[in-house]
């Protein structure tokens, strides 16, 4: 009769299907690189969406509603600056993840 309590091989096994699924989201994907450079692509026209791609969701509304004003009043003078914020934080958010990738291998 079962007692509801996972035997240790069950238990073993369902831990390591956690480990999978949770390796899963940080593993390279073979478009991972790929999908990076179109980022940086959108970031030469929408730097706040560029910046929400990244994983900064609320930072990118924040940049959102300063680049607005700021395109208007300046004629689009401060759009340089928007589109290297959102290239550096592209870059960190790849870099993050080979980390967290170069961490998990240990």
């Amino acid at each position: 009769m079962s007692s509801g309590v996972p035997s240790a091989p069950e238990r073993r096994q369902d831990q390591s299907l956690l480990t999978v699924f949770a390796r899963h989201d940080l593993d390279e994907s073979p478009f991972a690189s790929q999908i990076d450079n179109m980022n940086y692509l959108v970031a030469l026209l929408l730097p706040p969406l560029a910046i929400m791609f990244a994983g900064r969701p609320f930072l990118g509304l924040v940049v959102f509603f300063i680049w607005v004003p700021a395109l208007l009043f300046s004629g689009g003078l401060t759009h340089p600056m928007f589109i290297l914020l959102a290239w550096f934080l592209i870059f960190h958010a790849r870099e993050d993840r080979r980390a967290k990738l170069s961490s998990g291998d240990n």
